[in-house]
């Protein structure tokens, strides 16, 4: 293994777990292209050891974030910066979720960016089985992650063999704009499920209605009408 090779596996590393963290918020999709790129423009970097720095980089950042929540527990949710993109109501139904899904949920959370942190140090605050919480990052970093790196390098090897420097960036572009369209649809869709606010009910003149709303008063129909006849000189 030479330095230039150990540089690049580092750096795939170091990407992979700053934005697992959410330091700086870049999806972590971005830093498996990367990888793949590397492994594609550099015959030095051997493409296992790329992949295991990819998913080493995902796993020790999931580990960070369940330890954080598990240190802090539900204090940790009362932050203003956590409840920015994590609220109460949304944090409530994602632990009723634990208890039906589990480790279903911890993969599915992997595909969905806006939540996947959030879901990560519930885990750790909920005290969910850490073994479990293992068995399901490494079952991604094994099949999610080397999906979408193999993909990579076999579109970009593809592109490469053109021996053209703008086409292999604009692929790199492409596939960015892919990423970045497909979390911005994620963003507008809440995929818990959201519910309506609850309406109060108050007893008014006429029964119960929902609060905030003026209760109608039989009366003042007829009035309002008098008054406006009056007005037009039908009085």
């Amino acid at each position: 293994m030479t330095i230039n090779a150990l540089y690049w596996y580092v750096s795939i590393f170091g990407w992979l777990f700053l934005t697992g963290v959410g330091l700086p918020p870049c999806p972590e999709e971005a830093g498996i292209l990367f990888a793949a790129s590397v492994d594609t423009l550099h015959p030095e970097v051997w493409w296992p050891f790329a992949w295991a720095a990819c998913g080493l980089g995902i796993v020790t950042a999931d580990c960070v974030l369940y330890g954080v929540g598990r240190r802090w527990g539900p204090k940790l949710f009362e932050y203003r910066w956590v409840q920015k993109f994590l609220s109460t109501q949304r944090r409530q139904r994602i632990e009723g979720y634990f208890t039906q899904h589990g480790m279903k949920l911890l993969v599915l959370a992997r595909f969905l960016p806006p939540l996947r942190t959030g879901v990560f140090l519930i885990a750790g605050a909920t005290r969910y089985s850490f073994v479990k919480f293992l068995i399901a990052d490494f079952t991604y970093a094994v099949v999610g992650v080397g999906a979408l790196f193999f993909f990579g390098t076999a579109v970009l090897a593809l592109v490469h063999r053109f021996e053209s420097t703008a086409v292999f960036l604009a692929a790199i572009l492409v596939m960015c704009y892919g990423l970045f369209m497909y979390y911005k649809l994620l963003r507008r869709r809440d995929w818990t499920g959201g519910t309506r606010p609850p309406v109060s009910v108050v007893q008014g003149p006429q029964g119960s209605v929902p609060e905030g709303e003026p209760a109608k008063n039989p009366t003042a129909a007829p009035a309002a009408k008098k008054e406006a006849q009056i007005a037009l000189g039908e009085g």
